[in-house]
């Protein structure tokens, strides 16, 4: 898989999350690139992501799927910084 591979199925994610997120929601409004959810729920959810990575590992699920999420919920962080 190439970088642009990669990088495509990053901003895929990415399209999918402000979809999900954009609502509101039990977290406030926006997905992890909005100035309005804090950082620590920010966290919260790469944690969780991250926790999904190692499940995957384990139960040999889509661990390239995980990743994708993974690294798309970074990006959106880094969104919100600017």
């Amino acid at each position: 898989m190439t970088r642009a591979e990669v990088y495509a199925l990053i901003n895929a994610e990415r399209d999918q999350q402000a979809i999900k997120w954009g609502p509101p929601h039990a977290w406030g409004q926006g997905d992890c690139s909005s100035p309005d959810v804090d950082d620590r729920t920010k966290a919260a959810v790469l944690m969780e992501e991250a926790g999904e990575v190692a499940r995957a590992i384990l139960d040999g699920h889509d661990l390239r799927a995980e990743l994708v999420q993974v690294a798309a919920v970074a990006v959106a962080w880094l969104e919100a910084i600017g």
